[in-house]
């Protein structure tokens, strides 16, 4: 299961293998389309659409997906966290590689 993080992190490239493989199976599928209902969920994974539902629910409460639609069904969309920038290199570094 992955970690908890505040709703407003948003995902990683990472935190795909901390999925089971079903919500790794449903977050993927919203990546290629872009936004999804619990009933197009529910149709491409074959289940029923309270687990769908479900499944979603989890996704949203880690801040993976958010969920528009006031009054009618709603949609969810990836919600894609920044990636850290990468690490200056300790100063020297080359020079001890080389042998100096």
């Amino acid at each position: 299961m992955a970690p908890e993080r505040p709703s407003s992190a948003g995902f990683r490239a990472s935190d795909l293998l901390m999925l089971s493989p079903a919500e790794r199976r449903v977050l993927q599928w919203l990546m290629r389309r872009g936004s999804g209902s619990v009933r197009e969920v529910a149709e491409w994974l074959e289940m029923p659409e309270d687990e769908a539902g479900s499944r979603l629910d989890a996704l949203e409460k880690r801040g993976y997906v958010v969920a528009e639609g006031a009054g009618g069904p709603k949609s969810y969309q990836p919600k894609f966290g920044r990636s850290r920038p990468a690490r200056k290199p300790p100063s020297g570094i080359w020079g001890k590689l080389d042998g100096s």
